[in-house]
């Protein structure tokens, strides 16, 4: 993935759910949906001979690259929707409960 900004990396974990390491730029999203080194590998920037020799170093050593889908496999799982809507209310949570708080900035200015 050669992108230049991703917002979420969408396309990385679909890849990675299916046991695919990906490769991708070191932007936005991608920096948090590859795990450098264990799911994948992270490229600094769009020169050829970067992208050439990261492409390379996967397609030789087919043992890591099976190692990096399978852990890219069990990454995508924690990024699911039941994951994500747990975190989601964990955080909605959190922020109810800090705005209950007497010592809350909130509740101190009544």
């Amino acid at each position: 993935m050669p992108s230049y900004s991703e917002s979420f990396g969408l396309v990385a974990i679909e890849a990675q759910a299916c046991g695919t390491p990906v490769v991708g730029t070191r932007v936005g999203g991608l920096s948090r949906a590859i795990c450098h080194g264990r799911t994948g590998l992270l490229v600094d920037g769009h020169h050829a001979s970067d992208w050439a020799d990261a492409l390379e170093a996967m397609y030789d050593d087919p043992d890591t690259r099976a190692d990096m889908g399978r852990a890219a496999a069990i990454r995508a799982e924690n990024l699911g929707w039941n994951r994500t809507a747990a975190i989601t209310l964990e955080t909605y949570h959190a922020a109810v409960e800090q705005h209950l708080t007497p010592t809350s900035p909130t509740l101190s200015h009544l």
